[in-house]
């Protein structure tokens, strides 16, 4: 009796292990947490754009207002004088995103830093306003710059209103 294993036995295991390779492979994130906050500055970024179009499409102006735990979209129902801003909630794309625990926002408008609330202390009404709005007009106002930290990362990431461009994202080595 010979004793070792024979050519389809080691085609078949081979096969399997390729098999499992490629399912489990993608899942794995090589770039680890530098990777994940980059992910979410670059979807804050898309959302922000894209609030900025809806605003133009539908002569609405929308908004953004941040907490140190999430963000939500605001858009403002009636006039721009006695209008009221409202959660934009039924849409699903504006939908409050939460950040992972582990983040830290920091934003400044025209260059002064704001205090930002606990997101369980966030409550919409009559007198909540956006941080910034996206007006029908195209403009992004007021100028801002939202700096996204994690926890033991020397990297940190922006996005901000930019010269040439309405809105810019990147990374900035800290000091």
């Amino acid at each position: 009796m010979a004793k070792g294993f024979s050519l389809i036995e080691l085609i078949v295991v081979i096969a399997i292990m390729a098999i499992l390779t490629g399912a489990v492979l993608p899942r794995i994130n090589f770039g680890g947490a530098n990777t994940q906050v980059r992910d979410e500055v670059r979807r804050m970024a898309e959302l922000m754009s894209r609030a900025s179009e809806s605003a133009i499409f539908r002569n609405r102006e929308f908004g953004i207002r941040f907490s140190l735990g999430d963000y939500r979209f605001m858009m403002l129902e009636g006039d721009s004088r006695s209008g009221v801003w409202i959660e934009v909630a039924e849409e699903e794309m504006f939908r409050q995103r939460t950040l992972p625990e582990d983040f830290r926002l920091e934003l400044e408008i025209s260059g002064v830093a704001v205090a930002l609330e606990e997101a369980d202390d966030v409550k919409i009404d009559e007198k909540t306003r956006p941080h910034v709005m996206f007006l029908s007009n195209g403009e992004t106002m007021p100028d801002f710059q939202l700096t996204v930290e994690k926890d033991a990362l020397d990297t940190i990431w922006q996005v901000a209103t930019g010269v040439e461009e309405p809105l810019v994202f990147g990374a900035v080595d800290q000091p």
